[in-house]
């Protein structure tokens, strides 16, 4: 114990005993460094580690302590769940239709009048089994349009079908909902979703109406999760399947909810893609009724984003954007353009500005004048509308003055009309003169004006002489005909009468004879040589022909036996493939499958590019090649009056011949 002011140190070893009495509180150097040496300390993990004892206090350790094994610390546990399939090709074909068979009871037999739990839980099990751990792209891009659907098998297939078909519309549109939701909500959070998107591509398949019931929330959904690119694109995807084989709804799944994302970045590509597979896919079949679809406004977007702001995209998806405009605006303007053209008259004009750039120029030049040659209502709008738009109707008047001559052949109004409209822009632009300083393209249109009504007073209508001409010859020929069949025979009639009177009889039966003998002497030789020719042809070619068959039989034996022969040793060669290189058969047929599926999709790739280049060869040559005579009604009309022709011409001239080739008989029988 310490007295009062002393402090007492026991230190081993030391000489004074057990204890040491420390005067006054205060330690000397050694004692200090001894006190120091010995203290616990405090590790950099925050732990304290106690000084070993000195020498004197260590004892050996014993033989058990020194092979006894350190503590370890527990490990944490490894839940290994289900083997994972790594891509979307070995998850569906891991799928049991026994499983979904069993599942389907399940819920069936307990939720017996709701088909919705059925087709939810059906959803959920195919979610949680079709999960492969690297996830496709969101739109399956640079795939069939069928896939995933294809690689589903048929039992499967059928049975998601035939539990599809047992449930009414109202039912599928919620369903479809349901999926499209937690399809988006589950992507957003990183799950997998392949599951959903599998269901619904079926689903759209087979009910290609339900995915527009309810499109109006789509767009909705679209709108607040267009900054999640992934979960946006997997929702754009399949709402588009409903509209692959149906043209109408892929047009209103386009329009509605697509178009609208034309200009970002991440979906213009997507967007302009699916656009070109429903025009390139049904387009031509459904154009006339997709009017309430496609209508003027619908329409001007797409100009305006193609001609004005497609800058801003890749030049990959920029051509294909302006290869998928023309069968939107054929589409727009339906079967039937002389009713609707009037309608997209106004918007064509007001963007007709003098300052828009060539290409946009042309093209609205372009549809203007088909607006007037096609719909005559459309001169009626203009004048409505002309002062309202005077340097746009100025372009459209200079524009009409330099073609007047080939566009006056295809207008559909009375001449008389167009001027009429025509002297009324005069007028007005006289009216106007006054005010030529404060009004934008007075000028230009009151010089385009005068030019326009010089070129239709020099410009006259399509000469009627032709048709004239043809129309005498016609009536000419009928009143010869006339002629000798009433008469009874040429010489009787009154033009044989006035070829006599002029002396060309004798020329006439001279020419005839002639010619008569000729034709005779023709077929007489014709009749004893070609069956000579063709026996002697026989005799030279028929041992070279044998010759050739026996030939080609021997090929095709060989070939058979070959057949045979592979067909005993192809099973055993498998056997030993298979023993010798396990799964050879399966990568082979694997690869094989990929090499079709990227030849088809090539293909595709050819034929979406071409296909804008064949519409423009068959637009040119319907409407400015096969027009007006050589339209195909009258080119069909040519061919059966030529075959009718040409078939009473040969029996006229096979009774010709025969009567010719009687009349030596006769005359010798009588000379005998």
């Amino acid at each position: 114990m310490a007295s009062t002011g002393e402090w007492e140190l026991v230190v081993k070893g030391s000489k004074k005993g057990k204890g040491a009495t420390v005067a006054n509180g205060k330690l000397n150097k050694e004692e200090k460094k001894q006190f120091i040496q010995k203290a616990p300390r405090v590790t950099l993990t925050g732990g304290i580690e106690v000084v070993a004892a000195g020498k004197e206090n260590r004892k050996p350790k014993s033989p058990k302590a020194a092979s006894a094994p350190k503590k370890k610390k527990p490990e944490k546990k490894n839940n290994v769940g289900p083997y994972q399939p790594g891509t979307l090709e070995e998850a569906v074909c891991r799928l049991s239709v026994g499983e979904m068979q069993n599942l389907l009871d399940v819920v069936v037999s307990r939720f017996y009048d709701s088909p919705l739990i059925w087709l939810k839980d059906l959803a959920s099990y195919l979610n949680v089994r079709v999960n492969p751990v690297h996830s496709p792209d969101p739109a399956f891009r640079g795939h069939p349009n069928t896939f995933p659907a294809s690689l589903l098998g048929s039992e499967v297939k059928k049975l998601l079908v035939n539990t599809l078909s047992g449930c009414t519309d109202n039912v599928l549109a919620l369903f479809h909902k349901h999926c499209i939701t937690s399809m988006v909500q589950e992507q957003i959070k990183g799950l997998g979703v392949a599951g959903y998107k599998l269901f619904l591509q079926i689903l759209s398949i087979n009910h290609a109406h339900v995915g527009v019931m309810n499109l109006p929330y789509y767009c909705d959904l679209r709108h607040n999760i267009q900054n999640q690119t992934p979960a946006c694109l997997s929702m754009l995807w399949a709402v588009g399947q409903s509209g692959l084989d149906d043209f109408t709804v892929g047009l209103k799944v386009w329009m509605e909810l697509m178009v609208p994302l034309i200009g970002l970045k991440n979906y213009s590509a997507y967007v302009v893609d699916y656009g070109s597979t429903v025009f390139g896919g049904g387009g031509g079949d459904g154009a006339e009724d997709c009017g309430d679809v496609l209508g003027v406004r619908e329409f001007f977007t797409i100009l305006d984003f193609t001609w004005c702001s497609s800058v801003s995209l890749p030049k990959p998806v920029q051509r294909q954007l302006f290869a998928l405009y023309p069968k939107v605006k054929t589409a727009a303007f339906s079967s039937s353009p002389e009713v609707t053209l009037r309608n997209f008259f106004p918007s064509f004009l007001r963007r007709l500005d003098p300052n828009v750039s060539h290409a946009l120029r042309v093209e609205l030049l372009t549809c203007l004048v088909q607006c007037l040659t096609q719909d005559p209502q459309c001169w009626s709008i203009w004048s409505q509308l002309y002062l309202k738009h005077l340097p746009q109707s100025a372009v459209l008047l200079h524009h009409l003055g330099r073609e007047w001559k080939i566009l006056s052949r295809s207008l559909r109004v009375q001449r008389k009309e167009v001027r009429e409209t025509i002297e009324g822009f005069a007028e007005s632009n006289e009216q106007m003169s006054h005010k030529a300083r404060a009004v934008a393209g007075v000028i230009e249109a009151t010089e385009a004006t005068k030019v326009l009504l010089n070129q239709m007073k020099t410009v006259k209508g399509k000469s009627p002489l032709p048709r004239v001409m043809k129309l005498l010859g016609i009536v000419l020929v009928t009143a010869i005909i006339w002629d000798i069949r009433s008469a009874g025979s040429f010489y009787g009639s009154k033009l044989g009468q006035t070829v006599e009177r002029a002396g060309l009889v004798p020329y006439l039966e001279t020419f005839g004879q002639a010619s008569k003998a000729a034709f005779i002497h023709s077929y007489k030789w014709c009749v004893i040589n070609i069956p000579v020719f063709y026996i002697r042809g026989c005799e030279l070619a028929a041992p070279y022909l044998l010759l050739m068959m026996e030939k080609v039989e021997g090929i095709i034996g060989y070939c058979s036996a070959a057949l045979a022969s592979a067909e005993e040793y192809i099973p055993v060669l498998k056997e030993k493939i298979e023993t010798s290189v396990p799964g050879l058969r399966a990568s082979a047929g694997h690869y094989g499958t990929l090499a079709l599926e990227t030849m088809q999709v090539g293909f595709l790739a050819i034929k979406d590019a071409l296909t804008p280049y064949l519409a423009e060869a068959h637009k040119f040559f319907s409407t400015r090649v096969f027009v007006g005579p050589l339209a195909p009604e009258k080119l069909q009309e040519y061919m059966i009056g030529a075959v009718d022709y040409l078939s009473q011409l040969l029996l006229r001239m096979h009774s010709s011949l025969v009567s010719a080739l009687q009349d030596p008989d006769t005359t010798t029988n009588k000379t005998s």
